[in-house]
């Protein structure tokens, strides 16, 4: 349930304690701005899915390049982690992922790496522009199909250049217009860790949603095609039949199904510490 204040209100928007901690103006910090200027009710809490939920299923992860690219020459457990957050998400009607500062970042596919800026200053007396940047030394195109993947999954991106223009992207997400703010019979954003089961139905769109890329929506249509989730697995090399199923879900879906268990990797709960420990101290600030 969503507290109330004293007027018996209740907030348009929440949002994660940890992304409102710290000196640095991210884009979060800059939309709660935003909103106290609009008289936008919000409220400032521990969410264990994305960074930011809104009216009518949305829910938004805010990631950095600098997250992104560690994330990528991480730990092994970093793109799993990745891969568990965005899966989440899919338990929203409208998941997006907001990439603070990715159009400001330089390519270079020669040498295989991208220039991540992190300080802009301008020549005193002439039109001339200082940029220092960090070279991240993962390739582009690894980058890319990190994003890609996102995209594949049915989750929406949002490309920031800056922090205050990611914060736009995200007050255009959650508010829109003046008129869609107005709108009446809105749902007010929902907490939830997993979709609650109550059914028989809602068991088995939860087991098939819980395949790589397969959201909710993808379970339901999967289910209807095919009838029961026996014959869901059975029936792989056909998915592509399903509207938003490509063939990199159905390839993930497989070496799923056909890789034998390794009992010696980590499980999510004896790893979390471990991620979190180094994420605090790490050099780009982002805990979740």
């Amino acid at each position: 349930m969503m507290q109330t204040d004293l007027f018996g209100n209740v907030p348009e928007i929440v949002i994660d304690i940890h992304e409102t901690g710290g000196k640095s103006i991210n884009s979060v910090k800059h939309l709660m701005t935003m909103m106290d200027k609009e008289g936008i009710r919000y409220t400032i809490e521990k969410i264990p899915i994305g960074d930011i939920l809104g009216a009518d299923g949305i829910a938004i992860e805010r990631k950095t390049v600098s997250d992104l690219v560690n994330t990528l020459k991480g730990s092994a457990a970093g793109v799993p982690r990745f891969t568990r957050q965005m899966d989440a998400l899919l338990e929203y009607e409208r998941p997006y992922i907001l990439i603070e500062n990715i159009l400001a970042i330089r390519r270079d596919p020669v040498k295989g790496c991208v220039y991540i800026p992190f300080s802009t200053k301008q020549t005193k007396g002439k039109p001339f522009f200082v940029t220092m940047e960090r070279a991240a030394f993962i390739h582009p195109h690894s980058l890319d199909a990190l994003i890609q993947g996102v995209r594949e999954r049915g989750i929406q991106v949002l490309e920031g250049y800056s922090a205050l223009h990611s914060a736009g992207l995200l007050y255009g997400v959650l508010f829109g217009d003046n008129e869609r703010r107005e709108q009446k019979g809105q749902r007010l954003p929902i907490v939830r860790t997993h979709k609650g089961l109550d059914s028989i139905n809602d068991e088995q769109e939860f087991f098939i949603a819980g395949f790589p890329g397969v959201n909710v929506i993808r379970a339901r249509d999967l289910l209807k095609r095919f009838e029961t989730p026996f014959e869901v697995i059975n029936s792989t090399d056909e998915w592509g039949e399903i509207a938003g199923i490509g063939p990199k879900t159905i390839a993930a879906a497989k070496k799923l199904l056909h890789t034998n268990y390794d009992s010696k990797i980590p499980s999510e709960d004896e790893d979390t510490s471990k991620d979190s420990v180094q994420e605090e101290h790490g050099p780009d600030k982002k805990v979740k």
